[in-house]
């Protein structure tokens, strides 16, 4: 079962935002990741400048057939050939 709880870090440890309804002495695996409504908005400014800068790098017209994005494509031709 999953469960999203929103909570902040204080310095020391992971507070919950609001009361949470989970078992008592009971292990729990949790998966942390910053909240994007909780990101400045300088921030979120640097990270979308990064995205752009990584696009315009991209080679626009490339034209490569499938094959040569296949895994068999390193081995191919087969030796003998």
């Amino acid at each position: 079962m999953a469960t999203v709880i929103r909570a902040h870090f204080d310095g020391k440890v992971i507070v919950p935002d609001e009361p949470v309804d989970l078992p008592v002495d009971q292990p729990l695996e949790a998966e942390l990741r910053v909240s994007e409504a909780r990101l400045s908005p300088a921030e979120i400014e640097k990270r979308r400048a990064a995205i752009k800068r990584l696009a315009a790098k991209a080679i626009h017209g490339l034209n490569m057939p499938d094959f040569a994005f296949s895994r068999e494509s390193i081995y191919w031709p087969p030796r003998g050939l």
